[in-house]
């Protein structure tokens, strides 16, 4: 639902059916009984990778979890397009991100537990992980006028990017999980931050690393592929291509 209305909030004129999206994203937000316990309307009984899973889970990420939503109804917000509720919706998933969104998913022991529990050490990524969050938390807080939240998104960014040990445990150059997405993520960062030249170091260096390393990958493809890679390493976006990864 969320690539259908990243796609139909790319069409111009905007598609008449993108409101009804919309209100399947928003209605995310309303709460679920299960178990004579209230949970997110997001929970999935499934786990991550599709099997049973007790108790169910929350996905966070911005590729499988509610990032992805809130990306795309801000970004719409944006655009001036919105349907009954949608602001509350995104101050929900946004909120559940504050809380919950140093993991990649949560599960009933995360909801469980005051404070939730620190998140393990994890490949940090435009998928998973804290990057693609803090962009979905920053365009939330430009589509709100929340300073704080965009400020803190930003900050994410940069502590993330800048820290040794993180980058280490990114392994290659796609963009779904490598340097292509994380340097795709910085860019549109930047552009939207009213002190976009902190990022400037960062931009350079996650570049030299993707232009080092993009080549070696061994799929031609366009998320975990050399393609993919290529078009963020060259900075082109004038087809409108980030839509697809919901940063722009």
């Amino acid at each position: 639902m969320t690539g259908l209305a990243a796609l139909l909030l790319s069409r111009r004129p905007i598609a008449p059916r993108l409101p009804d999206v919309l209100a399947c994203l928003v209605a995310l937000a309303h709460p679920l009984r299960s178990d004579d316990r209230m949970l997110p309307g997001w929970w999935s009984a499934a786990g991550p990778d599709g099997k049973a899973m007790a108790g169910g889970h929350g996905n966070n990420g911005m590729a499988h979890g509610i990032a992805g939503p809130l990306a795309v109804l801000s970004l719409a917000l944006r655009e001036g397009i919105s349907v009954p509720g949608q602001e509350e919706a995104v101050g929900t998933f946004a909120t559940w991100l504050d809380r919950h969104g140093a993991h990649y998913w949560s599960t009933t022991a995360h909801l469980d537990a005051e404070p939730p529990p620190a998140a393990e050490p994890a490949r940090q990524s435009w998928c998973y992980g804290q990057p693609g969050i803090a962009r979905a938390q920053q365009l939330a807080a430009l589509a709100l006028g929340d300073t704080a939240r965009r400020r803190a998104a930003e900050d994410t960014v940069a502590v993330i990017l800048t820290d040794p040990l993180r980058l280490a445990r990114i392994t290659d150059s796609t963009l779904c999980h490598g340097w292509a997405g994380l340097l795709m993520l910085t860019r549109a960062v930047a552009a939207d931050s009213p002190a976009p030249d902190r990022f400037t170091p960062i931009i350079h260096d996650l570049h030299r690393r993707l232009a080092a390393d993009w080549a070696h990958l061994p799929k031609p493809g366009f998320m975990e592929g050399r393609a993919g890679a290529q078009l963020a390493l060259h900075a082109t976006d004038t087809t409108g291509w980030t839509r697809v990864l919901l940063l722009t």
